[in-house]
C-alpha cells in the first residue's frame, strides 16, 4: 500500500506540473489586450504556488507593459464560478460565490514564464469575492514580459470557474504629443508618440501630412486643422492614439482701403505675408481685368493702377501664398475702395 501510495503521489505531481507547463507554455495565445474587449478564462486543475499567492485551480494570461510608467487598473468579473453547500445547521442547499486569487508576475523577455527562479517582480495579491471588483496597480514595471495568474481553490465537482479580465492604464496606452499646439498653414509641427514597445511599428495618418508615416516622432505639415492618428504595439496588441492640430490661416487683411491721403488704411496691408516670398497677389474690376498683380508684396496696393486712382467701388482679389512647404488653397475674395 505504502508503495502504491507514493507511486500515486508521484504521478499527481506529474500531472499537476504537467498541466502546469502546459498552462505557463500556452499563455502566448492567452494574451490581455488593454484596448480590446475582456479577456476569457476558464480555470483548470493544477497547484500554483509563488509568494502571497496560493490555489489549486488557474488560469494564466500573458500581459505586456509600454515604456509608458504609470498607474494601471484592473476590473475581474466571475462568470461561473459557484458552488452549491449544505448549511450544517439547517441542512438546506446554498449557493455560495468562490472566493478568486489574482497576482502577477513578471520575468525576462523569452525567459520561461513557468519556472519561478526567472521572476523578477510580483504584484500584490488581489482577491475577488464579489461579482465584480476594480483593483489598482501603481507600480507595474515598464516594458515587461508579465503572466497574470488567476485562480481559486473550487472543487472541479461543483463545474467549471470561469471569468472575464481586463486592463487598463497608462502602462497600455500610448502619449501622442504634437508641438507647437498650433500653427498656420505653410508651417510646420513634430508630431511624438511614447509607450509602444521596443522596436514597435508605427502607422499615422493621414500619411500625406506627416514626414515619414513610420517613424514614431515625424515631422507634419498639415494645410488645415487635422487629426492625426497614430497606430503601434504593445507586444501582441494593436494600440491606438490621436493628437488634434489646429490650422490658422497664414495672413489677415481688412476687406476695404480708403486711399484718400490722410495715412489711415490708405494701402492694402496684408498681415504675415513676408513669410512667402514667392507669393501672388492679383486684383480685378468688375469686368474682370487686371488692375493690380505683384510675385512677392513688398509693396503693397494703394487702389491705384498704373498710377492713376481707381474708381470707388468692390474689386476681386486672389492670394495664393505658394507655400514651399504644403498646398494651400488660395484666399479669393472682395475688396472694397472707398474714398
Amino acid at each position: 500500500m505504502r508503495m502504491r501510495l507514493m507511486l500515486f503521489i508521484a504521478f499527481s505531481f506529474s500531472i499537476a506540473d504537467a498541466m502546469l507547463a502546459q498552462q505557463c507554455s500556452q499563455i502566448a495565445s492567452h494574451p490581455i489586450c488593454a484596448q480590446s474587449e475582456a479577456s476569457q478564462g476558464s480555470m483548470v486543475p493544477f497547484d500554483f504556488n509563488i509568494g502571497c499567492y496560493a490555489a489549486t485551480m488557474n488560469y494564466c494570461f500573458y500581459l505586456e507593459t509600454g515604456s509608458n510608467a504609470g498607474s494601471a487598473v484592473m476590473a475581474i468579473q466571475r462568470e461561473d464560478c459557484d458552488y452549491v453547500y449544505i448549511n450544517p445547521i439547517t441542512g438546506v442547499a446554498q449557493t455560495a460565490q468562490d472566493s478568486i486569487f489574482i497576482t502577477i508576475v513578471g520575468f525576462p523577455q523569452n525567459a520561461d514564464p513557468c519556472d519561478a527562479s526567472n521572476y523578477t517582480y510580483q504584484s500584490p495579491c488581489f482577491l475577488l469575492q464579489q461579482q465584480v471588483g476594480f483593483y489598482d496597480i501603481p507600480n507595474l514595471p515598464t516594458n515587461a514580459s508579465l503572466m497574470v495568474i488567476v485562480g481559486s481553490n473550487h472543487n472541479t465537482n461543483f463545474g467549471p470557474c470561469s471569468f472575464k479580465i481586463h486592463f487598463s492604464g497608462v502602462p497600455f496606452e500610448l502619449n501622442t504629443t504634437v508641438d507647437p499646439l498650433f500653427i498656420f498653414a505653410g508651417q510646420q509641427a513634430f508630431l511624438n508618440v511614447t509607450g509602444a514597445s521596443e522596436n514597435a511599428d508605427y502607422s499615422w495618418t493621414p500619411d500625406e501630412f506627416v514626414s515619414n508615416p513610420t517613424s514614431p516622432n515625424p515631422t507634419a505639415f498639415p494645410r488645415e486643422s487635422t487629426v492625426f492618428f497614430v497606430t503601434s504595439n504593445i507586444g501582441p496588441c494593436v494600440v491606438a492614439d490621436s493628437v488634434s492640430l489646429p490650422v490658422g490661416i497664414p495672413v489677415s487683411f481688412s476687406n476695404a482701403i480708403s486711399p484718400n491721403g490722410d495715412y489711415i488704411n490708405d494701402e492694402w496691408i496684408i498681415n504675415g505675408i513676408e513669410k512667402f516670398e514667392q507669393a501672388e497677389v492679383s486684383i480685378y474690376d468688375r469686368w474682370g481685368q487686371s488692375v493690380f498683380h505683384s510675385i512677392g508684396y513688398g509693396t503693397p496696393w494703394n487702389g491705384t493702377n498704373r498710377g492713376k486712382f481707381l474708381p470707388t467701388g468692390s474689386y476681386y482679389y486672389v492670394i495664393q501664398l505658394n507655400s514651399p512647404v504644403v498646398y494651400i488653397e488660395p484666399l479669393v475674395g472682395y475688396l472694397s475702395i472707398v474714398r
